[in-house]
């Protein structure tokens, strides 16, 4: 019995540690709980605190760039208004005035051309140019005979001619020359023109008030922002003025590629009748007859020196032949004058 009963002493003192040592468990960490609290508290108010400061702070020191951004975005705005007003107000002109007047059209011209007289038409072709107020842009002439197919003078011409001059130039040509070839491209560029017009004169209306806005700038990063802004417009200006240059070249000076051939007979541009026929193909054999008697006594004078040597050289082969011939006649001769029976 006393060993049971100090056995159950023992679990009851057991007991009770275990108990204590739960309840000062549940007491720490309630005491840790509040105390956790108390300093995210205490760190969340100096947090709210803090970026109040700091609101303000960027509130006070931006407050002028945010004016500044706010009117430049309504140059902005109102830039991309006047656009769309100038693209309006483009075509109601196109609308009002003929078309004929307002039209941007680039002429593009190709001819290819055949002359008995090279140089004559070359020297007829550079006058026309200058005439019609234009200037030879490119040019490539080759070959120097009609007499060799393989070495014919021909020449390469790209010509710029004033858009009211072209028509009469190509008459002029035509003319001059065989024309027996001639196309022609026209390329419509009103639209592209009135967009590039319209834009440069949104950005030379922003640019104006971003210049006015500078004036009254009163912050380094306004100042900056208001720069960069206005050296896109200078770029953006400098661009539509060039195309605006290229195009008004391209419209004011038609672009004529022409092409020279020098050919012995012209080829006819319409169907010749019967008489006409017979008169050309006997002028071509006539041609060709002469041509080839002129062939040939260049060749025989150009080869005078080896005709002459070929000359010597034959007749000294005829006289060394002849030589040993009667030199066996002789021998014959001699030998049958001394036996008459002794003939080979």
């Amino acid at each position: 019995m006393e060993i049971i009963m100090k056995k159950r002493t023992t679990w009851i003192y057991a007991g009770i540690v275990l108990a204590t040592a739960i309840i000062f468990f549940a007491i720490g960490c309630l005491l840790s709980g509040l105390i956790q609290r108390t300093n995210f508290s205490s760190r969340s108010s100096f947090g709210s605190n803090m970026s109040r400061a700091t609101m303000a702070a960027s509130v006070l020191e931006t407050a002028s760039v945010e004016s500044i951004e706010m009117e430049t975005d309504m140059v902005m705005s109102e830039g991309e208004f006047d656009s769309g007003t100038a693209l309006t107000s483009a075509n109601d002109l196109d609308s009002s005035q003929p078309a004929e007047q307002n039209r941007k059209l680039i002429r593009t011209v190709d001819l290819t051309v055949e002359t008995t007289d090279f140089s004559a038409l070359l020297d007829d072709l550079q006058t026309s140019v200058s005439d019609a107020g234009g200037y030879i842009e490119n040019s490539n002439i080759s070959g120097n005979s009609i007499y060799d197919d393989t070495s014919r003078h021909y020449a390469s011409f790209t010509v710029r001619i004033p858009a009211q001059q072209l028509d009469d130039f190509i008459n002029r040509v035509g003319d001059q020359g065989n024309i027996t070839n001639k196309s022609e491209n026209v390329e419509d560029i009103t639209l592209q023109y009135t967009d590039i017009e319209s834009h440069k004169k949104s950005l030379t209306i922003e640019q104006e008030r971003l210049w006015e806005l500078m004036e009254r700038a009163d912050s380094m990063d306004a100042i900056i922002a208001l720069e960069e802004r206005l050296s896109e417009i200078r770029y953006q200006l400098e661009s539509y003025e060039s195309r605006l240059r290229t195009y008004d070249n391209k419209v004011d000076y038609s672009t004529v590629h022409i092409d020279v051939n020098e050919v012995k007979v012209l080829t006819p541009t319409a169907p010749d009748s019967f008489l006409t026929r017979i008169q050309k193909g006997f002028q071509e054999n006539l041609s060709a007859v002469c041509n080839s008697v002129v062939n040939l006594a260049v060749w025989i004078i150009s080869s005078l020196p080896c005709l002459i040597m070929l000359a010597v050289i034959i007749l000294a082969l005829i006289s060394i032949i002849r030589f040993f011939l009667r030199k066996r006649k002789s021998r014959i001769s001699d030998s049958t004058a001394k036996d008459p029976n002794n003939i080979r």
